[in-house]
């Protein structure tokens, strides 16, 4: 307050709010990708974002959301920002602009560790027994024209659930099943390749979104 009132004596009486250049990052939990520790979001993507936003000069402030909630905060807030995962000819969900293509990954088929199958042998486990975490992992088994089975929205609760039999089948990234503990689970079959893009609310302005792109051109980027 003391701060504005000496702008104001300043200006000639008129006091200016300055808005503090911030960028908000939603994305859901993703074991040592993106999850919180300590009440705070920590991991490979937490440490990469901090990296562009000192190299934009932005603050950044993180947060572990669902699908719902980060669509909603796309369609709200100018300074939203969040990452998807599709394939290279899907265009960007509602409310949301392309910034930096972060590179590339493979929607895969992953089962338990001694469970092999492979994609021919798909036709023979029921729907049910099936699971589907991202939608562009959705997306590439509709193009390659099989049957999209139920989605999950906890990458975590997928994990478990075919940990624990209760599914045989888990479709999802490499990237995203990156940090898992070697031998948590067995990867199988590649099914295509997906393009994992930053991208932020249309509403956000042009020269801060040119801004958040030279600052992704900075970090050096992991492979998957």
């Amino acid at each position: 307050m003391l701060r504005c009132v000496l702008i104001a004596v300043l200006l000639g009486g008129v006091c200016l709010t300055v808005r503090a250049e911030t960028v908000r990052f939603y994305l859901p939990s993703l074991p040592g990708i993106y999850e919180e520790r300590d009440g705070k979001p920590a991991g490979l993507y937490a440490d990469l974002l901090q990296h562009m936003a000192g190299h934009a000069g932005v603050s950044l402030s993180m947060f572990i959301a669902s699908r719902p909630r980060i669509q909603q905060s796309m369609q709200l807030q100018d300074d939203a920002c969040s990452a998807v995962t599709l394939p290279a000819n899907v265009p960007a969900p509602a409310g949301m602009q392309y910034v930096f293509p972060m590179g590339q990954t493979q929607a895969q088929l992953f089962t338990r560790p001694g469970d092999a199958l492979a994609l021919s042998e798909l036709a023979t486990v029921t729907l049910t027994q099936q699971m589907v975490f991202g939608e562009g992992v959705a997306s590439v088994l509709q193009q390659r024209g099989l049957p999209v089975p139920a989605r999950s929205q906890s990458l975590q609760e997928a994990v478990a659930m075919l940990q624990g039999q209760r599914i045989r089948v888990l479709f999802a990234t490499r990237a995203a099943l990156s940090r898992l503990a070697p031998g948590t689970l067995a990867a199988g079959p590649e099914l295509g390749a997906l393009v994992s893009w930053f991208t932020c609310s249309v509403h956000m302005p042009p020269a801060m979104v040119q801004r958040l792109a030279s600052a992704w051109r900075q970090v050096p980027l992991p492979r998957f």
